[in-house]
């Protein structure tokens, strides 16, 4: 691909323009205050340390509470909770820069899999930056499927062989993309930093910070 044929450049949300171990441990506190309130049981040590320390990212209330011998009645409503911040998020340091860079020249767009994905962009400041957010959270489908890679191009006006997609997690982030002729880049921090990648989860290309996501569209037309 030529920097001239580059027409969009979308980003991952949580963990790539933000590290969202931040995101995760107010939800974490904000339900366990919740579930407190509803049973009279602390239990957010226990929650951290499963997200944090044993690396139970998924159902980790449902396994918090299986484990305390809690009823799994509370769960939907410490969900809810671990969802309901609305203070200030912080950006990686150099996304702000990067994204105000990029969007002098290309379409901005944000695909993400994360509930709230609007409100994260607004909380970290950076939602001036992005013309087009697709939150798959909100559909009937996930970044498993095609269909909302091809809805941001379609968006963004840009044909599919002409976007640039950032991600840092290659097994969800990058099959799809690679599939449909888009240019991947993987940012390797965070939690998925050291994660191997095999068949079509490898990316075109691999950077350790933002400001490498730049340089690496800037390579593309030399």
């Amino acid at each position: 691909m030529h920097r001239s044929s580059v027409r969009a450049v979308c980003f991952d949300l949580d963990g790539t323009l933000f590290d969202d171990r931040q995101y995760a441990r107010a939800g974490l506190e904000r339900g366990a205050a919740e579930l407190e309130r509803r049973s009279g049981v602390d239990l957010t040590a226990e929650l951290l340390s499963a997200y944090f320390d044993r690396g139970i990212r998924a159902a980790t209330f449902d396994v918090v509470l299986s484990e305390a011998g809690l009823p799994a009645d509370h769960v939907p409503a410490l969900v809810t909770a671990y969802h309901d911040g609305d203070g200030a998020l912080v950006p990686y340091p150099d996304a702000e820069a990067t994204l105000a860079a990029l969007s002098a020249d290309y379409g901005i767009g944000v695909l993400t899999g994360g509930t709230g994905g609007h409100e994260k962009l607004t909380r970290l400041g950076l939602d001036t930056h992005v013309d087009e957010c697709l939150v798959t959270a909100e559909r009937d489908d996930s970044k498993r499927d095609a269909d909302p890679f091809v809805e941001l191009a379609a968006r963004l006006g840009a044909a599919h062989e002409s976007v640039v997609y950032v991600g840092d997690r290659p097994e969800l982030d990058f099959p799809q993309p690679n599939r449909l002729g888009m240019t991947t880049i993987r940012l390797r921090r965070g939690h998925y930093a050291t994660v191997a990648a095999s068949g079509d989860a490898v990316p075109d290309i691999d950077v350790d910070t933002l400001r490498g996501v730049r340089d690496a569209v800037a390579r593309l037309g030399r």
